[in-house]
């Protein structure tokens, strides 16, 4: 998802990040502003991606699993397991310890350092995730979380402030309506956009 920083002194934006349609409706889509659905009974609801962020690898229950598939990808990681096990069947000169060991402690010490950089993975998402952002809900500004964002929604975004979604400007309080962004965190370019 892309962030951006602002720099005007108040914006309003609305969601408009669109996300995957359930399969038995048609390729056009319909966003209802601030969440205004129709009443007369021909309203099918969509399906939307939420605004969560999530840019960690492994949860509690796939980390071991996944972690050893990945590091058993690495071709010199699986040489030495095959070695270690033809060590292990056949009767070989060396100690499959000679060759088990150190594999055990390489795969070892890169899953404790993965898992400490997923942990901060995890960290960082739900600091992101729970940002609060000002969202207009039944006709007045109320504070909730990144991540309860929804198509829609209409967001308050203040100067300096990170996007906490896809948005489209609907006004500035700039008087030529206008507003300025930088995009450092996604192309590394410092300066100013309109």
């Amino acid at each position: 998802m892309n962030r951006s920083t602002k720099r005007c002194s108040r914006w309003t934006l609305v969601r408009c990040r669109l996300g995957f349609d359930p399969p038995h409706q048609s390729d056009t889509r319909t966003v209802y502003v601030a969440n205004r659905f129709p009443q007369n009974g021909h309203y099918i609801p969509q399906r939307f991606a939420d605004n969560r962020i999530i840019s960690s690898k492994y949860t509690v229950w796939n980390f071991v699993p996944k972690n050893l598939f990945e590091q058993f990808r690495r071709i010199a990681n699986f040489y030495f397991l095959i070695i270690f096990l033809v060590q292990l069947m056949i009767d070989t000169p060396t100690s499959p310890v000679t060759s088990g060991l150190p594999l055990f402690f390489v795969i070892t010490v890169t899953a404790i350092k993965q898992g400490y950089e997923d942990w901060l993975r995890h960290k960082a998402d739900n600091e992101v995730n729970g940002a609060p952002v000002f969202v207009v809900r039944s006709g007045s500004l109320v504070q909730t979380r990144s991540k309860n964002i929804r198509v829609g929604d209409i967001v308050r975004v203040a100067k300096d402030e990170t996007f906490p979604a896809d948005l489209v400007l609907l006004s500035s309080d700039r008087p030529d309506g206008t507003c300025h962004i930088t995009t450092a965190s996604l192309d590394g370019e410092t300066n100013l956009k309109v």
